[in-house]
């Protein structure tokens, strides 16, 4: 329980978000609300709940987030009841068994923790409520609607039940992560506006996708049309939610975002990085309406490198490096020993370990998707069940994480590829990527442009954990050559991880990446422009040149000075090429200042302090 629980000093805070990490997530987004939640708890100030849908998690973690179902004073499990419509959302119930006359769903509420962070879970009881609430895929495509339908009904009983039973436990502030949770969010707020309880609401824009939906599915939300007091522009008004979605709506002819929705209803709007909140979320999500009370907080990382390290010593042992290798390694030291490398990593990784990965690895949840892979995935080195072989040889190796979206513009380097392999035949790129029903179509072009490339490019789709932090210890270079990037929590891994990251000049990653070609002295990488794959494949060639020449000047006892000047012919960058000139090593201080940069400024202990300050202001 968090100790701050009982203070009746401290802000009473009710987070809201359909991903936590270490309960369900699938990006970043879990890894925000749940390291902010974690820095923060610990503040005698501060008082933190978080609510979440189940998404099933509750029957496999009960014992493990010590969870209880919430009772009432009289010691009675609190079960909350309603109907819903199902010809609205569309559902197939049928196929699960569920009665097509049965429309009535039952919820309950279990309160848990996770690492003192107090967590309430919201679970369906009833078979229609199970199917919607405790789906695993947190983001079904035949279940989302309803899902968001569902945890806003149930937030608008247990608001009522909270009034009703424990008044001194409102919240002070309600803070919900993307727009997932905002009709949610609305219910609470009007129940409490019918109590003349104050609570301040904060939205935090992780991502823009656009989601329009018209005014029925507010109704269907359990919302009504009473007023509420909203900050718009540079004063308060009261607006009905019909007068709030015309608001919004303007002359456009298409239904208002629930993006849009949320900002210009909640009283503080926050973005996760400086460039996304004004090249996305004001243009997009109200304009003036919201301008004055933006603002931005950065995401963080706590990867440590040599924990990193230790742990796939630990994991792998002897079948990784030599014994003499083994012995040498110390979790104290602040740096490897000489005899382990990137190179060390890799050739274990491309030649030995891609084909053998964990138990039931790559992990994917969606019928769906297998089914896709099965399809697709017919010959080598793809497999049905989503494995793949291994590379014949090693080569310098380019790393890609994070979902199968369009947003990550996979593309744009899928096309820079033949470029690359013309200076570098024996390059390897290794896509360690996470599908949804959504990105089925795309999952399907990454295939087919993969299979002309067998000796070079490997995609792994769904969870690969045995090797996720291996292959960070493996790389010689991240890509992030994204189309938009709110902030990029991947681009942080792989410098704590000490890779060098190209990246696109997309949101957040031009705020945590410091170019090479401006600063050689603490740069962490390179940003060329958004959707050019010829920028992108001659970023590739010049720091893989780069990092070769580092390479072959320890490991490779042939290497000679005209093979050293032609790499160096190919780092198109002078201020870069100018200090492998005067340093051929000098990738291990490249390697350095990525580490130094998260650890100096995007720890979570560091950028947390920000939404402490929010949540503690009066100035909403």
């Amino acid at each position: 329980m968090n100790k701050n629980s009982l203070s009746p000093k401290a802000k009473k805070i009710w987070v809201f978000a359909f991903e936590f990490a270490g309960i369900a997530k699938v990006g970043g987004l879990g890894e925000v609300s749940a390291n902010q939640c974690l820095n923060l708890a610990p503040s005698p100030d501060l008082n933190l709940t978080v609510f979440l849908p189940s998404h099933g998690r509750h029957k496999t973690m009960k014992n493990r987030l010590h969870l209880h179902p919430i009772k009432n004073s009289t010691g009675k499990t609190f079960i909350a009841c309603e109907t819903i419509n199902r010809e609205y959302f569309e559902l197939e119930f049928e196929k699960a068994g569920i009665p097509q006359e049965d429309n009535k769903v039952e919820l309950e509420f279990w309160k848990g923790d996770f690492k003192q962070v107090p967590i309430i879970l919201v679970v369906g009881k009833n078979p229609l409520a199970d199917f919607i609430l405790n789906n695993e895929e947190i983001y079904g495509m035949t279940t989302l609607n309803a899902k968001l339908a569902l945890f806003a009904i149930a937030m608008k009983k247990f608001i009522q039940f909270s009034i009703e039973e424990f008044p001194s436990q409102l919240p002070d502030i309600i803070h919900i992560h993307d727009h997932h949770p905002l009709p949610a969010l609305l219910n609470c707020i009007q129940q409490l506006n019918l109590r003349e309880k104050t609570t301040h609401t904060i939205i935090t824009m992780h991502l823009l996708t656009w989601p329009r939906r018209d005014l029925q599915f507010y109704w269907e939300c359990g919302l009504n049309n009473e007023k509420m007091n909203i900050q718009v522009g540079n004063s308060r008004m009261n607006l009905t939610l019909r007068e709030l979605y015309a608001l919004v709506k303007k002359e456009d002819p298409y239904p208002p975002t629930l993006e849009a929705m949320g900002c210009v209803f909640a009283d503080k709007v926050i973005a996760v990085s400086e460039s996304f909140l004004h090249s996305d979320i004001i243009p997009n999500c109200g304009g003036d309406l919201i301008r004055k009370k933006c603002d931005f907080t950065w995401n963080g990382c706590d990867w440590e490198y040599n924990k990193i390290l230790t742990m796939v010593l630990d994991k792998f042992g002897s079948k990784l490096l030599n014994k003499n290798a083994r012995l040498q390694h110390s979790p104290e030291s602040s740096e490897s020993p000489e005899s382990l490398h990137s190179w060390d990593f890799r050739s274990f990784l491309l030649t030995r370990k891609l084909e053998k990965l964990g138990d039931s690895e790559p992990i994917i949840r969606e019928s769906r998707i297998k089914s896709v892979l099965a399809k697709y995935c017919i010959k080598p080195p793809y497999h049905p069940d989503g494995t793949v072989d291994n590379f014949t040889t090693d080569g310098p190796l380019i790393l890609v994480t994070g979902r199968v979206s369009p947003q990550k513009g996979i593309e744009t380097l899928l096309d820079a590829i033949p470029t690359v392999l013309l200076h570098f035949p024996n390059a390897r790129f290794l896509f360690l990527m996470i599908p949804s029903e959504f990105t089925l179509k795309d999952m399907i072009n990454y295939l087919k442009i993969a299979y002309q490339f067998p000796n070079n490019i490997r995609f792994i789709f769904g969870i690969a954990g045995s090797i996720y932090f291996l292959s960070h210890l493996a790389a010689d270079i991240y890509c992030a050559p994204s189309r938009w990037e709110p902030f990029g929590i991947v681009a942080l891994e792989a410098m704590a991880a000490r890779i060098p990251v190209i990246a696109t000049r997309a949101g957040g990653l031009q705020e945590s990446i410091i170019p090479l070609d401006k600063d050689p002295k603490n740069g962490t990488g390179l940003l060329v422009p958004i959707d050019d794959f010829q920028a992108l494949a001659q970023a590739l060639v010049s720091l893989l040149s780069a990092m070769q020449i580092t390479e072959r000047t320890y490991a490779d006892p042939l290497f000679n000075e005209s093979e050293r000047t032609a790499l160096l012919s190919k780092i198109i960058y002078a201020p870069l090429r100018e200090e492998f000139q005067k340093n051929p090593l000098y990738a291990e201080h490249i390697r350095a200042s990525t580490e130094r940069r998260v650890e100096s400024t995007f720890r979570w202990s560091i950028v947390s302090q920000k939404l402490r300050k929010i949540y503690l202001s009066d100035n909403f």
